[in-house]
């Protein structure tokens, strides 16, 4: 019985091709255990067969096994399977800038606010500016009274506005 692959160590996502002769034999079969999942394939007696090995724990298992009057025979041959190279991917803007998580997070809300009806942008408006005062206020208790001034003369510009 023959038994060979054509590499030892792929990266994922890689083929082997793996070449067997197992001349006189009455049935073969190939296993192939990544780690995680074993499944077993049945072959001709002798042959070529291309597999991409995908996801693996490091080392993926060939077995060929071959039978002869009730009796087999096996051999393994591991192939060590690297993980795949991630790259970092980065997201720029229309000026090729490229943008924190903040930033995206505003790029994705802003058509959504714009959708709003003028009502609700109104009252998205106040709600800001009050947690805003609020906030300053915090920090600068004096800020309160002159922040709410400040808001009610919003308001005011809103009511005769219209």
């Amino acid at each position: 019985m023959t038994f060979d692959v054509d590499r030892t160590t792929v990266t994922e996502g890689d083929v082997v091709e793996v070449r067997w002769d197992c001349s006189g034999a009455d049935r073969v079969e190939l296993k192939i255990d990544n780690g995680y999942k074993a499944s077993v394939l049945p072959l001709d007696i002798t042959g070529t067969k291309r597999f991409r090995l995908n996801r693996s724990k490091g080392r993926t298992a060939l077995t060929i096994t071959a039978w002869k009057d009730g009796k087999h025979g096996s051999k393994t041959i591991k192939v060590r399977v690297k993980e795949m190279p991630t790259t970092h991917a980065e997201t720029v803007d229309e000026k090729g800038r490229t943008m924190g998580n903040l930033r995206q997070w505003w790029q994705q809300q802003k058509p959504r606010l714009q959708a709003l009806p003028a009502d609700k942008r109104i009252a998205m408006r106040i709600l800001t500016l009050l947690g805003a005062i609020l906030l300053v206020s915090l920090l600068l208790p004096a800020f309160l009274g002159i922040g709410l001034i400040a808001l009610m003369i919003y308001l005011c510009y809103i009511l005769w506005k219209k």
